[in-house]
């Protein structure tokens, strides 16, 4: 299990407990406000996550408040168009997660807004690649919401909107700090989840270690 000091030496990155569930609930639903209420996660469905798959279940805390959280399952390499709630098992993660799956799927993440610009969204990226390589894993993976989009709704589709970011041309508060943080494109898939805002879409992304290939499960 995980405990240690963020790299500031401010707050503590550790293994969630149980006992974080309802704040865990809290730091989601501030995160995404526009996401549809049957995709937002519960105290009960994150209780359910630190059950089925402890190691995988981050939170930051700063003294006895849960500031940031990330959720994550072990899979196989998914098929290129799922959805949120397929291989989240309709949130629960209970029929979904595989013990001995070769790659972490990070499918929840969230820093409340008074702690944003910390770079906290990284040491929980890095701390879960620690985690794949103590696992015996390939590397990590994970669909970021295009939440960016919201700004540009009126101006043109989100197929374009995810052909500029892909290209540089735009930045995304979710997408381009993943991709600086080591996650690589793939594609998008345009009916993840259910926020319009979002146009509906996040972008799937792989962060492999280092001499792992992952061109095989996409060509």
């Amino acid at each position: 299990m995980i405990h240690k000091k963020t790299k500031d030496g401010k707050y503590t990155l550790r293994t969630a407990t149980p006992a974080d569930a309802e704040q865990m609930e809290e730091v989601q639903r501030i995160c995404f406000p526009t996401l549809a209420p049957h995709e937002l996660l519960t105290k009960e469905h994150f209780a359910n996550h630190i059950h089925v798959f402890p190691e995988g279940q981050l939170v930051i805390t700063d003294r006895d408040k849960v500031i940031a959280s990330s959720s994550t399952l072990r899979i196989q390499f998914p098929k290129l168009d799922h959805t949120f709630m397929e291989v989240t098992d309709n949130l629960w993660i209970t029929n979904s997660h595989i013990p001995n799956g070769e790659w972490l799927y990070q499918f929840d993440i969230g820093v409340l807004p008074a702690y944003r610009g910390q770079k906290l969204s990284t040491e929980l990226y890095n701390t879960q690649q620690e985690l794949v390589q103590s696992l015996d894993m390939k590397g990590q993976i994970l669909v970021g919401m295009t939440i960016g989009y919201a700004r540009y709704k009126d101006q043109f589709s989100i197929e374009t909107y995810c052909e500029k970011l892909k290209n540089n041309e735009l930045t995304d508060p979710t997408i381009t700090p993943q991709r600086k943080a080591g996650f690589e494109w793939v594609q998008p898939i345009y009916h993840y989840l259910d926020d319009p805002t979002a146009g509906n879409c996040s972008v799937l992304m792989v962060w492999p270690l280092e001499g792992v290939s992952f061109q095989e499960y996409i060509e």
